[in-house]
């Protein structure tokens, strides 16, 4: 584990227990990590693991060639957390889980834990975390696509579905990592940052209400996103996040000029440190005023929403390389990330698309406004996280002809919006009656959209696998 300290301040040899929360792909990373630094360390500390959704015998399966202590399952208890001075969160497992003891454990994840790694193995590697209500999976997948094409040696992971620890065996072998970092990956470190090495650039995407079920309010979520800036070199924000962060993390920022200018306008009214989308001879570009400019009309990321991820990432890249300038390629080699507004298929001239990674309603607002000119079949529910559905309203009434609901949730969210005019609102038993029915009522030209709003965790074991049922659904259809 190589841990000189932790947020604690405990050092590896002080440590008795770890227990792992969460047996899911970064718990056995976890795992897998840990018991080779045993191997290494000789017998300094145990391992012991909890998790509530799989039975002792499930974990001893999974984990039948480590040494492990304990097994629990069941609800938490304070007894399988006593005297254990570390615990390791998975980033999918809620710190309340452990905050409900009113305890002050020391909490280690696997970001924090590959951190504290390269900060005791020297090496050149460039960290690039990203952080943000929305967009985080597209920004990093963007990013590591631009870092490839422009000849780095770069990996994306994390929050994204795979761990840094899983990368720390072939660290010789790239040169930058671009970090998904969640909220419930920051919270433990919201005081002072991550401990270990510094990461290089810090990206802020965009703050909208979310996880509002974890974060005890808007301002303890904002303070967990904070944790990032705090733990980095170079921060690149969104322009609208300003008024709400210190002015010490004021440094590089991107934003949306809705105004057309010309070029020199552009570059008469922006500073070094700003990067600016706008219109530039019906064209959009994203600009700033240290040589550099990139057309961005031909890019697969459509939408004001991406327009701000791909200028975060070149502003992230650009704090490692002003070099590079081929930048034309990038933009029109890059795909769609998986499950964001991500078209399955055209049945008779009705498009369905799969917006699984919609977990709150400003991610469905940017779908809906991807789709503005078009009439939607909008399929949404799932457990809203206590959420507030209300600023979809004033979407759903512009191009919304029915609206299908599913999941716990679905009937409180169709009081919210019961009174919308001309809006047909049905509840549904699961996602193939939802796509059925809307697959019935769908002419040609019609878009029938998948993009919950909500957490799929009612109902799927994460939004990848809903998103995966929803394109078993669509390709089962028959013209």
């Amino acid at each position: 584990m190589d841990i000189k300290k932790t947020s604690q301040s405990s050092t590896l040899r002080e440590i008795e227990h770890i227990l792992i929360v969460g047996l899911g792909k970064s718990g056995l990373s976890c795992v897998n990590y840990l018991t080779k630094q045993i191997e290494f360390k000789k017998k300094l500390f145990e391992i012991s693991v909890y998790d509530k959704n799989k039975i002792v015998k499930e974990q001893k399966n999974l984990l039948k060639n480590h040494d492990i202590k304990e097994f629990f399952t069941g609800d938490i208890k304070f007894e399988f957390i006593d005297k254990k001075s570390h615990i390791f969160l998975s980033p999918g497992v809620s710190p309340a889980e452990v905050n409900k003891f009113n305890q002050k454990f020391s909490i280690i994840n696997d970001i924090s834990l590959f951190l504290e790694h390269l900060s005791n193995n020297s090496n050149n590697l460039k960290v690039i975390g990203i952080t943000g209500t929305n967009g985080k999976t597209t920004t990093c997948l963007f990013l590591e696509h631009l870092l490839i094409k422009s000849g780095y040696k770069a990996k994306a992971s994390g929050n994204l579905g795979n761990s840094p620890l899983d990368l720390i065996g072939k660290l010789r072998d790239l040169e930058v990592v671009v970090l998904e970092i969640s909220s419930f990956q920051l919270n433990p470190f919201k005081k002072n940052g991550f401990p270990g090495k510094e990461i290089d650039v810090g990206v802020f995407l965009n703050f909208t209400e979310d996880h509002l079920d974890v974060h005890v309010s808007m301002d303890d979520y904002l303070q967990s996103k904070l944790a990032l800036l705090k733990s980095s070199k170079r921060q690149v924000i969104n322009a609208s996040l300003l008024k709400k962060i210190p002015k010490r993390f004021n440094d590089i920022t991107f934003m949306h000029k809705d105004e057309k200018y010309t070029e020199n306008q552009i570059l008469e009214k922006i500073s070094k440190e700003k990067y600016i989308i706008c219109s530039i001879e019906n064209s959009k570009f994203i600009i700033n005023n240290n040589d550099f400019e990139v057309c961005i009309k031909e890019s697969k990321l459509s939408g004001d929403h991406n327009e701000l991820n791909i200028a975060a990432a070149f502003a992230a890249f650009r704090c490692l390389d002003t070099t590079f300038s081929n930048y034309h390629d990038v933009i029109t080699s890059f795909n769609m990330a998986p499950y964001r507004i991500e078209c399955i298929r055209n049945v008779n001239g009705i498009k369905f698309y799969n917006d699984s990674k919609a977990t709150n309603a400003a991610s469905t607002i940017a779908a809906l406004q991807f789709f503005k000119d078009k009439n939607i079949f909008l399929i949404a529910g799932g457990d809203s996280k206590q959420l507030s559905m209300e600023p979809l309203k004033k979407y759903l009434n512009k191009n919304v002809l029915h609206l299908f609901l599913i999941g716990k949730d679905a009937l409180v969210i169709k009081k919210i919006f019961d009174k919308l005019n001309n809006l047909k609102i049905s509840i549904c038993n699961d996602l193939a009656v939802a796509v059925n029915e809307a697959f019935d009522q769908a002419a040609a030209g019609d878009i029938i959209l998948l993009s919950p709003s909500c957490s799929s965790h009612d109902m799927y074991r994460n939004y990848i696998e809903r998103g995966e049922h929803f394109n078993k659904i669509v390709h089962s259809l028959k013209n």
